[in-house]
């Protein structure tokens, strides 16, 4: 199996492909942490970040008072330079759900059994490569959301538990996602909330840099919550189910890698699987599942799934963990 190796940067494509370097590995796996080798990986290993913090502070700086950042689940390249072994960002989840949840037929959120979902199709640009072009390329929106479209669809199609209808909210420019301003600093990219879950596309290394020490080195995928407060700030559970009220949830891929559509090519980033991963999230999903490597350095989950917090190499369809996790929250949720 050989690395997956992330760009400095990406820009122009001069630029892009000059910054790129890659260095095959013929071990059997790879390393899981930065500070040293790791025989096991604790998936559900969480750590309070001042950055999110940060970010909160801005949302209320913002004047945003209904809702708060709850928590940011975060994928990583299982030989990512930096990760230090920490897949929860602010929350620390310690069950295959999260401790939030969107409301059935929420009236905040227009009363709808269904989930709706939109994708910012002014982030949509990412570099690939292949095969025939291993020097890369950039992608863009043809190839782009038509991965996002089936990872959503997924969590719709395979279980078999009654998963809600999902809808997709036509992008027609105006800007979905909050995140990205709060972390930039930047009023003029605050967006509308305009579905349930935004798929805010590519975004450059600076970003992740922003939201964890060495961020763009390791994170593959971020999906941040949102939950509903009351006027005290505390986060609402209006079903009483033990679980706080998700308002949005936005996801965000790092362009710091290669990406690909193609699930058989070793040396870059399956999109499917990375976002199947981001969307389970959406839905509610924690990460589970331990990463081991034996004595021989030969990699083993117990179990193999979508849901496991790195990722070693494609896979994109669900587990019976996955969807029994899935079905746990939404078997009666219509």
């Amino acid at each position: 199996m050989k690395t997956v190796r992330s760009l400095a940067a990406i820009g122009a494509a001069a630029a892009l492909f000059a910054a790129c370097h890659d260095t095959d590995s013929t071990a059997p796996t790879r390393n899981m942490v930065a500070s040293g080798p790791a025989l096991s990986v604790n998936a559900e290993t969480a750590v309070y970040s001042p950055e999110l913090a940060k970010i909160q502070q801005g949302l209320v700086a913002s004047g945003i008072t209904n809702v708060a950042l709850q928590s940011a689940e975060i994928s990583v390249a299982v030989d990512s330079a930096g990760w230090q072994g920490a897949t929860t960002l602010i929350a620390n989840d310690r069950t295959h759900t999260l401790s939030s949840a969107f409301v059935p037929r929420d009236p905040r959120r227009g009363g709808s059994a269904a989930i709706s979902y939109i994708v910012d199709e002014s982030n949509l640009l990412a570099a690939s490569r292949s095969a025939a072009h291993p020097g890369g390329f950039l992608i863009t929106k043809p190839q782009l959301e038509p991965e996002i479209d089936a990872s959503m669809a997924r969590w719709q199609n395979q279980p078999a538990c009654g998963a809600p209808a999902v809808t997709k909210v036509a992008y027609t420019g105006v800007d979905p996602d909050r995140i990205d301003a709060l972390v930039f600093g930047d009023p003029a990219r605050f967006g509308s909330r305009l579905a349930d879950i935004t798929q805010a596309g590519w975004l450059p290394p600076s970003f992740f840099n922003l939201i964890a020490p060495n961020g763009a080195s390791f994170i593959l995928g971020v999906t941040f919550t949102f939950v509903y407060i009351d006027a005290n700030g505390v986060p609402t559970d209006i079903d009483r189910d033990g679980r706080a009220d998700v308002s949005t949830r936005e996801i965000y891929y790092n362009q710091n890698f290669y990406w690909t559509t193609d699930p058989t090519y070793p040396r870059a980033v399956d999109i499917q699987s990375v976002a199947t991963h981001e969307s389970g999230h959406a839905y509610g999903l924690g990460h589970f599942g331990y990463v081991f490597q034996d004595d021989r350095d030969v990699l083993h989950y117990a179990p193999k799934a979508v849901m496991n917090a790195v990722y070693v190499s494609s896979f994109r369809n669900l587990t019976g963990s996955d969807i029994a996790s899935f079905c746990q929250l939404w078997a009666n949720a219509k």
